[in-house]
């Protein structure tokens, strides 16, 4: 067993057993670096506070985080296509790359539109690296006959990149304390690697064939999109899946900006705080390595419920029951983040063709952009009348009110449909 191999059977649980999958295997391990690296951010279980150190208001925030959402929505399609049109590995190299610019832009950053520009380049990532990441691994894994281990591969990607983001919010506390600044810096080297490991990846096998005639590829886009089109009409199950996915995504997203203001409410002190976003970060990732599980036992539709239910009967929680151990409620936030991508992901990778495979999924990440954009402004505005407090409850609210009629008709297509469990 070559060394490489024997490195990603160890942490990724892939058994090489021929020259192809020790190029699987190489791959796999590059994607693992990429990811677990590309969002290690210090600074995240204090943005807000170093937001507000540099002299932001929280109509300012919530500006700021509105025009990102957009940024993500005009973005997203757009990237998913990309990695269809040009390669899986150009899209996830631009992908690390605009998050290396944007975090040395947030290192020098002393205002508004100085960080608007961060969060731009940070959007760009986000979209590039959204579906990109999954096709590609389901592309090599499908080269290889073994698409049905997606799932239980792609959790354990998420799972180990998730504990060393946890990891990283930890220290990130602690060098809070000496300059909030300070957590930015610490993340430059770090998502640096990540820019270096993407360069390596290789294109896999079968859609490397399909992107080599460039110039008929570029003249093609109009093509491009009717195949995505015509790829989401014929399958009435796929669309209601993208809605449904876009109403999760979005209403376990809305509270993101709030769990901080919510610990100063619930009394915990601010040292705290890397602490418990880790202890998010660990919640997530158990969460996606067991999914593989979860699914074996469950059928599809009774997982998708279980989604919606527990995105909003946390957020109702989290407004009636406000102590120092209540944020334990956001960890069914980060069990919903954990499945999310895998469960979604899988259904639309069986689903769809390779050569759309990457844009569907940006569709599927461009609805829930959407919507958390809408909701954005109108729950900070609600927080400032209103209380944080109030604010979850009417995010559980109105999540059920959206989520529930269209799981309703997700279910009775699934019933009908034979091969649904088969994903």
């Amino acid at each position: 067993m070559h060394q490489k191999s024997a490195a990603l059977a160890l942490t990724l649980n892939v058994m090489p057993s021929s020259d192809h999958t020790n190029a699987l295997g190489k791959n796999l391990r590059l994607l693992s670096i990429q990811k677990a690296l590309v969002t290690v951010y210090f600074h995240l279980p204090v943005v807000v506070l170093f937001w507000q150190d540099l002299g932001l208001t929280m109509l300012e925030i919530m500006l700021l985080q509105s025009i990102f959402s957009i940024a993500m929505v005009l973005l997203e399609f757009p990237s998913g296509l990309f990695a269809d049109m040009f390669g899986r590995k150009l899209t996830l190299t631009l992908a690390a790359l605009s998050n290396l610019i944007g975090i040395v832009l947030y290192c020098f950053a002393e205002g508004f539109y100085s960080l608007l520009a961060a969060e731009l380049f940070i959007a760009g990532f986000i979209a590039m690296q959204s579906g990109a990441d999954s096709a590609f691994l389901f592309d090599w894994l499908k080269s290889d006959n073994r698409e049905d281990e997606f799932p239980r591969i792609f959790g354990n990607l998420i799972f180990y990149s998730t504990l060393v983001a946890g990891a990283a919010q930890i220290f990130g506390g602690f060098i809070a304390a000496v300059d909030l600044r300070l957590t930015i810096y610490a993340c430059v080297p770090f998502v640096f690697v990540a820019f270096v490991a993407a360069t390596q990846l290789e294109e896999p096998p079968n859609h490397a064939n399909s992107t080599n005639d460039t110039a008929r590829i570029t003249t093609d886009l109009q093509e491009q999109l009717k195949s995505v089109y015509f790829s989401i009409k014929r399958d009435d199950i796929l669309l209601w899946v993208l809605v449904y996915a876009g109403i999760i995504f979005s209403f376990n997203l809305a509270g993101l900006w709030l769990y901080q203001p919510y610990f100063d409410v619930a009394g915990i002190d601010i040292i705290y705080f890397g602490i418990v976003f880790a202890s998010f970060q660990v919640v997530s990732a158990y969460a996606g390595k067991y999914y593989y599980v979860v699914k074996a036992r469950f059928q599809t539709s009774t997982i998708l419920l279980a989604l919606i239910l527990l995105t909003c009967g946390a957020s109702i929680l989290l407004g009636y029951f406000v102590f120092l151990f209540s944020f334990t409620l956001i960890y069914l936030h980060q069990v919903v983040r954990g499945f999310y991508k895998i469960s979604f992901n899988d259904i639309v990778n069986q689903r769809v063709d390779s050569r759309v495979r990457a844009s569907v999924l940006s569709v599927q990440s461009l609805g829930g952009r959407l919507l958390g954009a809408l909701l954005m402004p109108v729950l900070g505005w609600y927080a400032d009348v209103y209380t944080i407090e109030a604010t979850f409850v009417v995010i559980g609210v109105t999540g059920l009110i959206c989520g529930i009629p269209v799981w309703l008709v997700l279910h009775g297509k699934l019933g009908t449909d034979p091969e649904a469990d088969a994903f």
